[in-house]
């Protein structure tokens, strides 16, 4: 019995031990799927610029997908968890668009409810970065500026290496729009990882 009681209680520390590591794993898990989810709609956007030859738009918004007429309707937000790929609609009056895709932050959480824990940090230079980046037909980026999105989890706890359990992903969109994840903590000339 006391061999039994031995054997649990060093499994019962174990698992504790390593319950930090796994939690920090699984936030690492969330910010890569979401990072790609990301990276996906900047490339649905540029992709759409270039098959239609017309100004699309990747758009941050905190407006919900499920709005009518969202491509017209959304509030662009620099650190916007929904994103909108929409296209400017040359047969109405401007500003007028048709929606490519869209995506909500909470999609494929187990509720509907359940607040994003994805931190979005959204630049653009030269200008402030409204929320907005948009392609010309050649697949640039229409204003000819570089952007990048940080993306961080809101967990408590939760900070980026080295500091950190985790990685936080970063999303390049350069002028020539040809956008990328990279890791803002990997030395760039070494590892191609690296931003």
């Amino acid at each position: 019995m006391i061999e039994l009681l031995v054997s649990v209680a060093i499994v019962a520390i174990l698992i504790g031990l390593g319950v930090p590591s796994i939690s920090g794993y699984i936030e690492s898990a969330k910010l890569n799927a979401s990072a790609q989810s990301y990276l996906s709609g900047v490339q649905t956007a540029r992709a759409a610029a270039i098959r239609q030859n017309l100004r699309t738009e990747f758009v941050l918004t905190d407006t919900p997908v499920e709005t009518a007429n969202i491509e017209d309707n959304l509030v662009e937000s620099p650190n916007g968890q929904n994103w909108v790929v929409r296209t400017v609609d040359p047969t109405r009056a401007q500003p007028a668009y048709v929606l490519i895709e869209s995506k909500a932050a909470a999609e494929g959480a187990a509720t509907t409810a359940s607040l994003p824990s994805i931190l979005i940090t959204g630049l653009g230079a030269p200008t402030a970065f409204t929320g907005i980046v948009p392609f010309n037909g050649f697949g640039g980026t229409a204003d000819a500026s570089n952007y990048q999105f940080d993306l961080q989890s809101s967990r408590v706890g939760a900070a980026c290496a080295p500091a950190g359990p985790m990685r936080c992903p970063r999303i390049l969109v350069p002028a020539g729009g040809l956008a990328r994840i990279c890791d803002p903590l990997v030395f760039a000339a070494t590892d191609s990882r690296g931003c």
